[in-house]
């Protein structure tokens, strides 16, 4: 029960903070929070929680959307296609080794629910085909030499090697090192892109 003065925050409120709770415990625990776990974490009571949302499916999908409002930063790549390309390449690999390093566990929680969930499939496919169209046009420059078939080849290249998965695999399979995982990434993509 609230105190007598302080005003309880309006149901959209209350609602973003309950996505805002899930987020937080994937991001801290890098599984499945249980229900009241994300009610007691934002506060509400459990039958409040599933009056915003029909089931965890929904709020899953719902919390995707509200990753690029609370991180807007992680998802834009910074002076997109200006710089020459060794300026390029450093800030595409540190915006993707950034948005990997802090938001793995709920990227590669949704893309195992992409499996399952075609709703959360059509959404893991529309970000890497954004993420991919990013990769397009920041390497204009160089991708523009290309026949089509090959820059889409190259664009494909490297949006899968800094993916989510590859991140992972760097990461924890190889156990490298950020410093390491980056150099290899920007090692990586000078050699996929047409030289002048």
């Amino acid at each position: 029960m609230p105190q007598a003065g302080l005003r309880r925050p309006p149901p959209s409120e209350r609602r973003a903070g309950a996505l805002d709770a899930f987020i937080d415990l994937v991001l801290e625990t890098g599984g499945h929070p249980r229900p009241e776990a994300v009610a007691e974490r934002a506060d509400v009571s459990i039958a409040t929680l599933y009056r915003y949302f029909a089931d965890l499916d929904e709020l899953r999908r719902i919390a995707l959307i509200r990753l690029v409002e609370r991180f807007p930063d992680l998802f834009l790549i910074p002076n997109l296609g200006s710089g020459d390309r060794a300026d390029r390449i450093d800030t595409f690999v540190a915006t993707r080794f950034a948005l990997h390093e802090k938001l793995h566990p709920l990227q590669l929680l949704v893309r195992a629910e992409g499996h399952t969930d075609p709703a959360v499939a059509d959404h893991v496919d529309a970000a890497r085909s954004a993420m991919a169209e990013q990769v397009d046009l920041h390497f204009d420059a160089e991708l523009r030499t290309l026949r089509p078939s090959g820059r889409g080849d190259t664009v494909a290249g490297i949006a899968a090697l800094t993916s989510v998965e590859s991140w992972e695999q760097y990461r924890r399979s190889l156990a490298l090192t950020p410093a390491q995982t980056r150099r290899a990434w920007s090692f990586a993509i000078d050699r996929l892109l047409p030289s002048d």
